[in-house]
């Protein structure tokens, strides 16, 4: 019985851990969301970035659960090389906003 317990504490911190990191990821989406409405584009393109946002949104998400659910020994491995991909996504972005600079 006390095993149980202590089993259905770490499902439960371990869902709210997974709560947390979802909710970080909506707060992101949301933040992107309500800039697309506040500058002046064409409908067709806020829309279209609108969806491209909550589909990257929802993708994190999902692979972030995936790699959850995979063997402890192999998760850090798959975190850390999906860190890597984001990492490269950023410097890529980067790269843009040197770009985008109004000169």
């Amino acid at each position: 019985m006390v095993k149980k317990i202590s089993k259905d504490r770490r499902m439960v911190n371990k869902n709210r851990k997974h709560q947390d990191i979802s909710s970080r990821t909506i707060e992101a989406t949301e933040s992107v969301r309500s800039l697309i409405h506040s500058i002046t584009l064409p409908l067709e393109e806020k829309i279209a970035m609108e969806d491209q946002i909550n589909d990257l949104s929802h993708e994190t998400n999902c692979l972030l659960d995936i790699i959850s659910s995979c063997k402890k020994n192999y998760q850090k491995k798959l975190f850390l090389a999906y860190r890597e991909f984001l990492e490269r996504n950023i410097d890529a972005i980067d790269e843009r906003i040197d770009e985008a600079q109004v000169r």
